[in-house]
């Protein structure tokens, strides 16, 4: 079972030793060459959004908006929606959450964020006894509030660049140091120690936890295309500000902040 997660290590850092040299001669069009001269903070801040595989992208965002979205995820999330109400799916997306302890933890430990893992290690216990295994967020209702923390965002409060922007089929949208990192991220997954078989485990427990957060989001995409000129664009662009945003939290909570390296890592000038 942890040869699955010795595996997805070896094939991210392969894949991360890959990229950063080819990344490193495509920058983006109009981006600043010497990033050595400049703070990271200004990179994140002046550098457009990095989109060279577009036509692909798009092409995929119209499938899963069009197709698997549409005619798959929407049918199944009004059928869960049926089934279960909704003060049980909020419980289950709690305990979803609750599961995902050991991303954070280790995640915020790596950012140099102690008290943002203390405070994650806090919530985990309160939330596991008091609220039942996690279905009641006890901790949130006594001001333990939690924070999001996964390894994209860690190699970018490190300095590394987001590399291109990238969708695929089945999946939500991705950047190539995100996709590194969710490989990483993927290691740490408990269920993939607690069960005998954890692949189909751990595949049947992401099914069910994105038809019931599409069941919680009926009204996703509802007259969405009425509103904005470009879909897809408008979707990437709350993507990389959401990443963007992440990383600068991540960076200004850092206690290593001082200690930084000022410059970006070549994957690509963009956070």
């Amino acid at each position: 079972m942890r040869s699955r997660g010795t595996r997805a290590l070896g094939v991210t850092f392969a894949g991360l030793l890959y990229a950063l040299p080819v990344a490193a001669g495509d920058a983006a069009p109009g981006a600043p060459t010497d990033v050595e001269a400049a703070p990271a903070e200004e990179v994140v801040d002046e550098t457009p959004d990095y989109d060279p595989w577009q036509p692909f992208n798009e092409r995929t965002f119209a499938f899963n908006y069009r197709v698997l979205d549409r005619f798959v995820m929407k049918p199944l999330g009004k059928a869960w929606d049926w089934v279960l109400p909704d003060r049980v799916q909020r419980s289950l997306d709690n305990a979803f959450a609750n599961l995902e302890m050991p991303r954070r933890f280790v995640n915020h430990l790596l950012q140099a964020r102690p008290r943002a893992a203390g405070a994650e290690v806090g919530r985990f216990l309160v939330n596991t006894t008091v609220g039942v295994v996690g279905f009641i967020d006890v901790a949130e209702r006594l001001g333990l509030h939690g924070r999001d923390a996964d390894t994209g965002q860690t190699l970018g409060v490190w300095g590394i660049g987001s590399g291109p922007y990238l969708v695929l089929p089945f999946l939500p949208p991705l950047t190539v140091r995100d996709g590194i990192g969710q490989a990483v991220d993927s290691a740490l997954d408990p269920v993939g120690y607690l069960f005998p078989v954890p692949l189909a485990v751990s595949l049947s427990m992401t099914g069910v936890r994105r038809v019931n957060g599409r069941s919680l989001q009926p009204a996703a995409f509802e007259n969405v295309e009425e509103t904005v000129i470009d879909l897809y664009s408008s979707v990437r662009n709350a993507y990389l500000q959401r990443r963007r945003g992440a990383v600068l939290e991540g960076r200004a909570d850092s206690a290593a902040s001082c200690r930084r390296p000022r410059s970006v890592a070549p994957l690509t000038s963009t956070p």
